[in-house]
């Protein structure tokens, strides 16, 4: 075998043992990865806090990269807000008391402005003028490289994550976008979770076809309405609004008689869809007569011939109204307005409730 043949088998068989070396290690560092994903995912199941999901995040990337020291930072969608996430002794000097960052790297900026490339690595880092506002930093701790990640929260908030490293101990890239995917991964998981969380509670207290309160959410916000009143010596007022229709509430029409009502009322006034044909309204008011202007501005909005065409418009509606503090609690509220509303025998207009009798007008309320 001539000394050229000889040479080249041997730096063929150094490159073998070299790269059986790297997929050794790459084997030991996607075991070590993924070996505690079941307890991570029971975690995410449960719906652990926030703040617990994000800890464990950090504590798994931490000991998955003994060598590079890593820096959380969450900045608002427009970058102007940065906050660390975890102050230790080796960021301390990059915060102010309040945690906000003192002076933030261009390179940074850049980064987190810049959602479609969620990942990059920066090399000779204590060289590069982006990065300028933290040389003092960067030089203290002997940091060369930086490896970066962002995820947003979908919420107005992007989570980022920098693994700076010195470069005497620097982890492979190939093993860094493993660790940096891992992250992105179980964050974008975390916020989903969330988003869920959200989705299920906002679904729990109102109806998502048409915004409505929910009964149970609606009793409860009332109650407190009620007890305001009472702490302050206010007036309320309950309406019971009954649809004629005897079919199946539709959605859509029900969805545009909730935007007028919704328009008839005040921001901080409740309504909801107590039941398949009725809706109920929970409103603050000073004076008697401010329930009845409520109504019949509510009835006068419903006769345009914009809603000519809305079956459950069209058949008509009756509203029975009722006021505290004549009647004390909701329950008997809700008996008093839904009387005045059946009074009124499917006929569209209103009644008001008032000592156990009905009035089309409180003008009629202390006449002899």
């Amino acid at each position: 075998m001539s000394i050229d043949s000889s040479n080249s088998l041997f730096k063929e068989q150094q490159a073998l043992l070299s790269r059986v070396v790297f997929l050794e290690k790459e084997r030991d560092f996607v075991k070590k990865l993924y070996g505690d994903m079941p307890q991570m995912l029971q975690l995410l199941a449960k719906g652990a806090l926030l703040s617990t999901l994000l800890n464990c995040s950090k504590q798994k990337l931490q000991s998955l990269l003994p060598n590079a020291y890593c820096l959380f930072i969450v900045c608002d969608k427009e970058c102007l807000q940065w906050r660390i996430q975890f102050t230790d002794s080796i960021n301390e000097g990059l915060p102010n008391r309040n945690g906000q960052l003192i002076s933030v790297p261009q390179a940074l900026v850049t980064f987190a402005a810049s959602p479609s490339c969620p990942k990059r690595h920066d090399v000779d880092i204590q060289t590069m003028s982006s990065w300028k506002h933290w040389q003092p930093f960067l030089h203290d701790h002997e940091f060369t490289h930086v490896s970066m990640v962002s995820v947003s929260d979908d919420q107005g908030s992007i989570y980022l994550m920098l693994a700076f490293q010195r470069e005497r101990n620097r982890l492979e890239n190939e093993l860094m976008m493993l660790a940096l995917n891992a992250y992105e991964a179980w964050l974008c998981a975390i916020f989903e979770r969330e988003k869920a969380d959200q989705l299920l509670l906002e679904d729990s207290h109102r109806d998502p076809s048409t915004g409505l309160l929910r009964r149970y959410s609606f009793e409860n916000s009332f109650g407190i309405v009620l007890k305001d009143s009472r702490r302050h010596f206010q007036r309320a007022a309950l309406l019971s609004i009954l649809l004629h229709s005897s079919s199946k509430v539709n959605d859509a029409d029900l969805k545009v008689l909730a935007d007028v009502m919704r328009d008839t009322v005040r921001d901080n006034d409740l309504i909801a869809h107590y039941d398949e044909h009725e809706l109920v309204m929970g409103i603050r008011i000073q004076h008697l007569e401010d329930a009845e202007v409520v109504a019949a501005k509510l009835l006068k909005s419903l006769s345009a011939p914009a809603f000519s065409k809305n079956r459950l418009i069209r058949s008509g509606l009756s509203i029975g109204i009722a006021f505290y503090p004549e009647h004390s609690s909701l329950e008997s509220l809700y008996q008093a307005a839904s009387f005045a509303a059946h009074s009124l025998k499917n006929v569209t207009g209103y009644r008001l409730e008032f000592h156990g009798e009905c009035y089309e007008s409180s003008a009629g309320f202390y006449t002899l």
